[in-house]
């Protein structure tokens, strides 16, 4: 299984909650999925199709708990449905009009008699928003694998829609974005913190652990990997340096000859030459008496002078 179908598994199986969570998720569920049509003097067909059997049995089981309603699952496939298998819950047509004013979704004034979104009494409390988002999530929701990228997003029909449920979530602080894509209206998050807390907020506890597991492994391996290359590049920058300041002494042997230098730079050259691998600190720890690395630095940079000047030819003050 993917991890997008392991979330929607996790909040397939919560708790149904109380009856005005119940309202504000099958509203949501309804919305997203285009799942009512009207059928003349105030008759309505209400269905609710989903990709995953756990989604449409968790409806199934809210319409029957709260409203006492017995819906029925079919399982749908063929060629609009590009060979995938969906499963629908279809609401008895006795029952839909009833159920449709229920959920604040009827109005004389709309199109159709049907609201795009629901009225905000719907989602008058902080479980109600929750669930809105939760619903949404389950039926038009999609999540990256966190060991691929970090992505969530919720597709809307229409933009009044998407604009809806995003205010749900900016009641929680979670500031989506939304685009237009194709046909629909797509909020989305991209930043692993909002990621997890998106995850929290809606309810998949398991996945949020999930998720922040497969974070802070890649946070520590792209630490390690950070350090490693800069440890890297630190070795190979020593060992460009400790190069040339051997050729510089080499020179100076060659040229001028290592005797002629003042003890204490005849001493470090002697020290690099025959140490090119350690570091400017070791080298000052094997002189006598021991210097400190910026006496080192100061005593090759005028080892390397020298060696600039009897390679142009000028006046050398030893």
């Amino acid at each position: 299984m993917s991890f997008a179908s392991d979330v929607r598994g996790e909040l397939a199986r919560l708790p149904a909650g109380e009856i005005c969570c119940a309202r504000s998720e099958l509203a949501a569920a309804l919305l997203i999925s285009g799942g009512i049509a009207w059928r003349g003097r105030n008759r309505y067909a209400v269905t609710i199709t989903a990709a995953d059997a756990a989604t449409v049995r968790r409806f199934f089981g809210l319409l029957k708990q709260h409203w006492g309603i017995v819906g029925q699952i079919r399982t749908l496939s063929g060629d609009a449905l590009n060979g995938m298998q969906h499963y629908q819950l279809a609401v008895p047509e006795a029952d839909a009009q009833a159920l449709l004013e229920a959920l604040t979704l009827l109005d004389e004034t709309a199109l159709f008699g049907v609201r795009q979104v629901p009225r905000d009494e719907l989602v008058r409390f902080a479980c109600c928003k929750k669930a809105f988002a939760r619903a949404a999530f389950l039926m038009g929701g999609a999540i990256s694998d966190p060991e691929k990228g970090y992505h969530i997003e919720i597709a809307a029909p229409t933009e009044a829609l998407a604009e809806f449920i995003a205010a749900q979530l900016t009641y929680f602080e979670m500031h989506v974005k939304i685009v237009s894509r194709k046909s629909k209206y797509v909020l989305y998050l991209k930043r692993a913190e909002d990621i997890s807390d998106m995850l929290s907020l809606l309810g998949a506890g398991g996945a949020m652990m999930a998720f922040e597991n497969v974070r802070v492994k890649k946070e520590v391996s792209n630490r390690v990997n950070r350090q490693l290359n800069c440890d890297s590049s630190n070795i190979n920058r020593v060992m460009n340096a400790a190069e040339a300041q051997i050729r510089d002494i080499r020179y100076i042997d060659g040229e001028l000859g290592l005797n002629k230098l003042p003890k204490s730079l005849r001493e470090m050259a002697v020290a690099r030459a025959n140490n090119p691998e350690i570091s400017l600190a070791e080298l000052g720890e094997l002189l006598e008496p021991p210097i400190g690395k910026s006496g080192v630095n100061a005593r090759l940079r005028r080892i390397s002078d020298i060696a600039d000047k009897l390679r142009s030819g000028d006046e050398i003050k030893l």
